[in-house]
């Protein structure tokens, strides 16, 4: 009784002693530090509180300031803990409140050490960085680290988290020590083990309780950070080992002296307590999965969870064998994958370290993770924060460590090559803006040209924040260079200029090597997978952040939605079975809205009741916003085919990269919820928009997303349906024909597991079928309630739309032919297809009208016109004179004229210096004109004497645009008008006529011809100043009318190549007409023009039609609208006038495009003051009669040139309705030129033609007889018929400059037998 009343008493006694003599010890020692101060600390005035060691330069002071610290810390931590476990033992009630206030007091000066030590340790790396530049990326990592620190307080409640979930491990632990406790209780043992402790009192006085509680917290750090790294097991799993393992050591003990190991093992069993010193305890590693866990978890499967929506279970991408939970997976793979999870812990625990700078020399030191733990030189706090991080990592570091595990020793750079368009479009941005310009006219539909969300803002402005300061730092570097010195660290070989030769640096950490940056490249499958596994409770939207580019993410997306990856949430991303569906098609929907039908509604009364008539109607219209991917065919593609169903769905294009809005609707489709009330008709109310596509509802379409992307390589795309309270399932229908097509390079690589139907990769030559061939069976595999299965062939009996045929592929030639092409193209989607429909959206070029350029003129580098040789120049008058005989020249202006106009020929290029000369003196103007140019040239450009402008020339701004709008209006319609152009040979025809053209105008440059033109300039009273086009058109207009008459152009160099052709031959052409098609409208055409339509769909539904149809008529649409003469109508198929249809014609019975607008024939109706084309009878009547006045009348026929389908007639955008129809796919389209078809076309073409012809009625008079698109010119002699002819051809081609003479279908210089016989042939030459 008394031994064991003595052994109790010895228990409580021994740790107060030891307790005590540790404390006095180390204040001891701390008042020793506090004398001896370093030699800086104690010639330095400043507290250390504030002390920022800027003035220190030494390494070796900066060492021996570090240590000091380091070890005033140390002794102060160990003061604290002491105090606060003497307390905890002995004060349990906390009432000395004199030794709390000295806590607080150590507490604070420990608190300014450590302040003192991070200004130390920033100051060391400042030296550092000096030094040596390799230290960049470790300083970025301090500032980030310290940025996002925490204060103490946080620090220690975050333990405490971690600590607490240890609590089933303290417990075994405590468990094995109350069995040793209990074994040394014996009265024997302690006996002897007191006696042992009374004869060995120096060892007593060196005993220190407070440091077996550090080892032991110490301890529990390393067993954590090892169990999270995969190199140990849980402690159930080691059970069985600990035990054998005491019990070894328990026979050790027994055997051995218990005067030897009495004192230490009384004294650490007596303080061993799973505390860190706050009394926090440790936590759990249950958190954690083992080996063994990890491998259950592959083998027995994980349950799935699904979203909520519609979901099919037994297709291709989802079989039954899996609906429920993941497929197991076999033992090879997963021991396999533990390989590799381990081998990416070690990795991301290699990360860790490179961002810890106290512990990264430790860590390049050491071999392995082992031999770094057990360094005395990384302390406890260390070991504290690196567990804390590795408990809880972030995402991002993850995804690193994953991306780390397939580097190499050399890793190519990622070079990202702009594609030649978008570098060319960012060029004239660029220079516009410089020019304060811009190439939009308006805003696109009333939305702005550029739209970020503030998300996309915030990360641009960091970005460029960011790198300012390391540009600035650069500098700063640059500046401040210093010679090359032996550091602390060595990483790298650095050059003469004491910079490195490469910033990429493969480190060793911990016997791995790693590079000093995070790869970014993109993270492969494998990579992926392990992820999923690591972060278990994350889903694919945590993933996507982390993606470099699309591509890596379309993968991701494919693999989820075939549960390739076995994780529980991953699966929550494939939403429902059509969401899926998009998702596979690589259409990624974020937001979207399909409660149309739900909300719109409509309440109309009559007028025949008692009460007034009243009206309440609300529409709504069904969106889906997207993301699609950038600069991609198939993209490209879709997006182009949404655009021409304008009648079904509305689109908007905006592309993230650039910010722009590529493709918007006109401004009053953007409404999605509108609403209309009140009393009286509802057709006579306006509507109220309540909600419509704009910036605000970008900014919530933005906000609903749960997740974004790490990239902007990407398109927003949204759609709306066209025509409100429609379905829900109407914008889901419309996608691509094969929804597998876009993930084919993926599925390819797949296969289904045969006996767990698992989706995995497939291994280098083996012999099974992939997921893609498993599609392309085409068989249907069909489950009944029975569990029986039947097999069938996929034959639905379903119209021609629905599948990808013959007339497909021909449209896509059209509008898409370089994807037939074996050359890569650019794929970037611009939004316009041609660049008219780009004209009428951007507007005109400013910076041609601010500069005062021609259509062909170009901009020099240096911001100055510069004009082809071909082209014409400017004719605005250079000079300010009057051109009255007072004013004079000075000899030296004399000299320069004459000069200037003996090197230039061409009078494209000297009209302003001849214009100069007629306004010169009499005596000089003779004189300077004799040394240049003939006496019939001298004749002609006396024309120009006293022939002075008009007084309001140029005064007029508006009138002044107004031509210059025409002017670049007309360079794009011309071009539609020719690449709509489908007659056979159309377009070489076209451009032989325009090559003899050019070339008589060359001759006649060079011949006394040189200035005819201005004769007929004047006949007209058509100054040459009244624009910059006069002279260019009047050249343009004698050339043209020169080709048929007597000259030796075909003799000379310039017509002598062209002598055969058959142009310039008429009566050989007017026995072989050009191909041509009936130009009758629909009000002109046979009775029985359209019996075979009417026949067909009498008995077939509207979409039931021979292909052939299809096949003629599609590709003729695509030329069309890639031309820009039609474009996609926002009208509903019911609402569309016409009808395309496929009618042969001509001999070979071959099927060409017409439009049936039968529908809207009989209401059709023009104002009086409309001239109609008069008959074919009057224009012979007065040719014949003009011919009996004068018989040696000679004439010419001017046939506007006009394209098979349309004529150059633009209709007003309000009037487009009238001419819009639908093709066999129900696509709806609207002309932008009057269509031949349209009922009285022949009026409109006639009636615009004699509006322009009544300009010059006065000059021309009675000598030009026009029908329709004809004009019939008549002249005395050849000299007269010159006259008329170049005067009406100009006047056909001039000013608004929308016009041309058709000369494959006009005869020049022919007399009335020569009309008479070309009207027999039957070829329509007068018609």
């Amino acid at each position: 009784m008394h031994s064991r009343t003595f052994t109790a008493a010895t228990d409580r006694i021994l740790p107060a002693l030891g307790l005590y003599r540790g404390y006095k010890n180390r204040n001891a020692q701390l008042d020793a530090l506090d004398a001896n101060l370093p030699a800086y600390l104690a010639t330095t005035a400043t507290p250390l509180a504030n002390e920022t060691f800027a003035n220190v330069e030494s390494e070796d002071t900066l060492r021996e300031l570090h240590d000091y610290l380091a070890s005033k810390y140390a002794l102060l931590d160990r003061v604290i803990r002491a105090r606060r476990l003497h307390h905890s033992r002995f004060f349990s009630l906390n009432l000395d409140y004199g030794h709390e206030q000295y806590l607080s007091t150590l507490s604070s000066r420990r608190f300014i050490v450590v302040r003192a030590l991070e200004s130390l340790e920033r100051r060391v790396s400042e030296v550092l960085y000096k030094k040596q530049k390799w230290f960049k990326w470790v300083r970025q990592c301090q500032e980030e680290e310290e940025t996002a620190r925490e204060t103490e307080k946080k620090k220690i409640k975050k333990e405490a988290a971690l600590f607490r979930r240890h609590v089933k491990d303290v417990q075994a632990r405590m468990k094995e020590l109350r069995a040793k406790e209990d074994l040394k209780r014996q009265e024997a043992y302690l006996d002897e083990a007191y006696n042992a402790r009374l004869s060995e009192e120096e060892q007593e006085a060196q005993w220190d309780p407070i440091e077996d509680v550090i080892e032991d917290e110490r301890g529990n750090y390393i067993d954590l950070i090892k169990h999270i790294l995969l190199l140990t097991e849980s402690v159930e799993d080691d059970a069985p080992k600990t035990k054998s393992s005491n019990n070894g050591i328990q026979a050790e003990e027994t055997d051995a002296s218990p005067s030897t190991i009495a004192a230490k093992k009384s004294k650490k069993s007596k303080l061993k307590t799973p505390t860190n010193g706050d009394s926090i305890p440790l936590s759990a590693k249950s958190t954690h999965d083992t080996r063994s866990q990890v491998r259950e978890r592959l083998r027995s499967g994980i349950k799935l969870s699904y979203a909520t929506g519609f979901h099919v279970a037994g297709t291709i991408d989802s079989p039954v064998e899996t609906h429920d939970k993941t497929a197991p997976v076999p033992e090879d793979e997963i021991d396999q994958l533990l390989t590799d999870m381990a081998e990416i812990k070690h990795l991301l625990f290699c990360r860790l370290l490179l961002s810890h700078a106290a512990v990264l020399p430790a860590a390049i030191r050491a071999s392995s993770v082992d031999e770094f733990l057990n360094d005395k030189e990384v302390t406890d706090t260390d070991l504290r924060d690196l567990a804390l991080k590795l408990d809880n990592p972030g995402l991002q570091e993850i995804r690193d460590a994953c991306a780390d595990l397939g580097r190499g020793e050399e890793e190519e750079d990622d070079v990202y090559e702009e594609p030649e368009e978008e570098t060319e479009v960012r060029k004239v941005d660029e220079k516009l803006k410089k020019l304060g310009l811009g190439n939009n006219l308006y805003k696109r539909g009333g939305l702005p040209e550029k739209w970020a969300p503030e998300r996309e803002k915030q990360v641009t402005k960091n970005k460029q924040s960011r790198q300012g300061i390391v540009n600035a730092l650069s500098d700063m570097w640059k500046e401040k260079e210093e010679p090359r010195s032996q550091t602390l660290i060595d990483f790298g070989e650095i050059d003469d200029e004491n910079k490195f030769k490469s910033k990429k640096i493969r480190v060793r950490v911990c016997g791995k090597y790693i590079y000093n940056y995070p790869s970014e490249k993109a993270v492969n499958r494998g990579g992926w997978l392990q992820f999923c596994l690591i972060a278990k409770d994350s889903d694919l939207r945590d993933a996507i952040k982390l993606c470099r580019h699309w591509d890596e993410f379309f993968d991701l997306n494919i693999l989820a939605t075939f549960q390739y990856f076995p994780a529980a949430k991953w699966l929550v991303w494939k939403g429902d079975h059509r969401r899926k569906q998009l998702l596979q098609l690589g259409v990624i929907p974020y937001h979207h809205f399909d409660a149309g039908e739900e909300h719109s509604k409509k309440f109309v009364t009559g007028s025949r009741g008692q009460g007034r008539r009243a009206h309440a109607i609300t529409e709504s219209r069904n969106f889906m916003c997207l993301n699609i991917r950038r600069n991609d065919p198939v993209t490209r593609r879709y997006l182009q085919y949404l655009t021409m169903l304008a009648s079904k769905v509305v689109l908007l294009v905006r592309d993230a990269k650039t910010s722009k809005i590529l493709r918007s609707p006109p401004k009053e489709q953007l409404w999605l919820y509108r609403e209309k009330a009140g009393l009286g008709r509802a057709s006579k109310n306006d509507w109220i928009v309540r909600s419509e596509v704009g910036e605000e509802f970008f900014e919530k379409a933005e906000k609903n997303r749960e997740w974004h992307f790490g990239f902007n390589d990407y398109y927003d795309v949204y759609i709306w349906d066209f025509e409100p309270g429609q379905n829900n399932a109407c914008l889901y229908n419309i996608v691509f024909e094969d929804q597998y097509r876009p993930a084919e390079s993926i599925l390819k690589t797949l296969t289904h597991d045969p006996e767990t139907m698992r989706t995995r990769d497939l291994k280098p030559g083996e012999q099974a079928m992939s997921i893609w061939e498993e599609i392309q069976k085409g068989r249907n595999h069909m489950l009944n309630t029975k569990g029986k299965t039947r097999e069938e062939q996929l034959a639905p009996d379903l119209p021609p739309s629905y599948f990808y045929g013959e007339a497909d592929v021909l449209e896509d030639e059209v509008l898409f032919p370089e994807e037939f092409s074996t050359e890569s193209s650019n794929a970037l989607y611009s939004g316009w297809v041609n660049a008219l429909e780009n004209f009428g959206n951007e507007g005109p070029n400013w910076e041609r009208f601010v500069h005062d350029l021609d259509t062909d003129d170009e901009l020099s580098s240096d911001g100055s016109h510069e004009s082809d040789a071909s082209d014409e120049s400017d004719h605005h008058l250079l000079e300010d004179g009057d051109g009255s005989d007072e004013e004079e020249w000075e000899d030296d202006s004399e000299n320069e004229a004459y000069e200037h106009i003996r090197e230039k020929k061409d009078p494209l290029e000297n009209g302003d210096d001849l214009l100069g000369i007629t306004k010169s003196p009499k005596s000089e103007r003779e004189d300077i004109l004799s040394l240049v140019f003939s006496k019939e040239q001298q004749k002609d450009l006396a024309v120009l004497e006293q022939w002075k402008p008009p007084r309001d020339f140029r005064a007029d701004v508006r009138a002044d645009f107004n031509t210059f709008y025409d002017r670049e209006k007309s360079r794009p319609f011309k071009a539609a008008f020719h690449a709509a152009d489908l007659s056979p040979g159309g377009s070489e025809r076209w451009q032989e006529a325009q090559t003899l053209i050019k070339q008589m105008m060359q001759f006649n440059t060079m011949s006394d011809d040189t200035f005819k033109h201005y004769h007929t300039l004047r006949f007209l009273d058509v100054h040459p100043d009244k624009h910059r086009r006069v002279t260019r058109d009047a050249l343009e207009a004698r050339a043209t009318a020169c080709l048929f008459f007597p000259s030796s152009f075909l003799s000379s160099q310039f017509g002598t190549p062209h002598k055969d052709s058959l142009l310039l031959n008429q009566p050989e052409r007017a026995l072989n007409p050009p191909p041509k098609r009936p130009h009758a409208s629909d009000a002109k055409k046979p009775k029985n023009f359209w019996d075979e339509f009417d026949t067909h769909f009498k008995t077939h539904a509207i979409d039931d039609y021979p292909a052939e149809w299809d096949i003629a008529v599609r590709p003729i649409i695509a030329r069309l609208y890639k031309a820009g003469v039609i474009g996609p109508t926002f009208l509903p198929e019911r609402e569309t006038p016409g009808r395309a249809m496929a009618v042969p014609t001509g001999p070979s019975g071959q099927r060409d495009l017409y439009i049936d607008f039968r529908l809207i024939q009989p209401d059709i109706t023009f104002p009086k003051h409309v001239n109609h084309p008069p008959p074919k009878t009057w224009l012979m009547d007065e040719i014949h009669t003009f011919a009996k006045k004068h018989p040696g009348a000679l004439f010419s026929t001017l046939r506007l040139w006009s394209a098979p389908h349309f004529y150059p007639l633009m209709i007003a955008y309000n009037r487009r309705y009238f001419t819009s129809f639908t093709d066999f796919l129900g696509r709806g389209w609207e002309w932008v030129f009057v269509p031949k078809d349209m009922p009285f076309s022949e009026t409109s073409i006639h009636h615009t033609a004699s509006q322009r012809f009544a300009v010059f009625k006065k000059q021309l008079g009675d000598r030009v007889l026009h029908m329709r698109d004809l004009f019939i010119v008549m002249g005395e002699d050849e000299a007269d018929l010159l006259k008329y002819t170049t005067a009406a051809i100009f006047m056909i081609q001039t000013e608004p400059w929308r016009f041309e003479v058709d000369l494959w279908r006009s005869f020049m210089n022919v007399d009335l037998e020569f009309l008479e016989w070309a009207d027999t042939l039957g070829s329509g030459w007068l018609d």
